[in-house]
């Protein structure tokens, strides 16, 4: 240990020389410019770096929307992302977005809407939020004042993230809950995102896969009818990155601007 300690402090010497070292056998504490403390390399056992304030995971504020919905937020390396699914029923500037419950009707939108699973408001709707087609994305006003749907690169900035940080292949896992996954595929919720299984509405109007897959909007489309998002399933580790039918009905986690 002596022998590693007295590499480090030769090192210090090297790049720092410029701040009054005298010997290569100490532990020399500099800030700036100025030595605050010396120690002799036959006292110090070993030298450890800490941060007291580690930026993994932080909870910060709570947000309302405009129906009156609070929401959590948490901070994972430099975003703030809501902790939960997005269940407004209308846009940040207080305009309606149409709930459409028939399923013909919802596979001919072109225009905005919203839906609860299977149209089931009493059993979804706190858990899992509602589902939206791709066009109340495309509004830029779907998310309370201040928060915007991530793009597909910001994303993506989450997930390399995630992977730089311990896991590389399990960034799913990172990212779902602990519970309310069937078929063993819960999460380790490493900071906080809190990833629910809460299924989709096809482009037909069918719903699928409520309890084992999570489906996420980003605003970036693929092409003119399709747009891209991210989704979460009970059976694999990762995160997916796919595209769909602007039709279809997915969850929304909002970002900070």
């Amino acid at each position: 240990m002596k022998k590693s300690i007295q590499i480090i402090a030769t090192a210090f010497a090297i790049l720092l020389g410029n701040v009054g070292f005298s010997q290569v056998d100490s532990i020399y504490i500099v800030k700036g410019d100025s030595v605050m403390a010396v120690y002799a390399t036959t006292d110090v056992d070993s030298v450890i770096f800490y941060n007291p304030n580690p930026i993994d995971t932080t909870t910060n504020s709570t947000i309302t929307d405009v129906d009156g919905n609070v929401y959590t937020s948490v901070t994972i390396g430099t975003q703030e992302w809501m902790t939960e699914n997005l269940r407004t029923s209308k846009y940040s500037d207080g305009t309606a977005i149409p709930n459409v419950k028939d399923d013909t009707q919802w596979s001919n939108l072109s225009t905005a809407a919203w839906c609860h699973y299977d149209n089931d408001s009493s059993q979804y709707e706190s858990t899992y939020g509602k589902l939206y087609n791709w066009y109340a994305v495309e509004t830029g006003k779907l998310c309370p004042t201040g928060w915007h749907v991530p793009t597909d690169a910001e994303w993506t900035i989450l997930t390399d993230y995630l992977t730089a940080n311990g896991h590389n292949g399990t960034e799913g896992d990172a990212l779902k809950a602990t519970s309310g996954w069937a078929s063993g595929g819960n999460g380790t919720d490493n900071y906080g995102w809190l990833g629910l299984p809460g299924g989709s509405r096809s482009f037909n109007g069918n719903f699928y896969s409520i309890g084992n897959y999570g489906y996420w909007w980003s605003s970036s489309q693929d092409n003119t009818g399709r747009a891209l998002y991210r989704n979460l399933l009970n059976s694999f580790d990762a995160v997916s990155r796919n595209d769909s039918s602007k039709e279809s009905g997915f969850s929304v986690r909002c970002l900070r601007d």
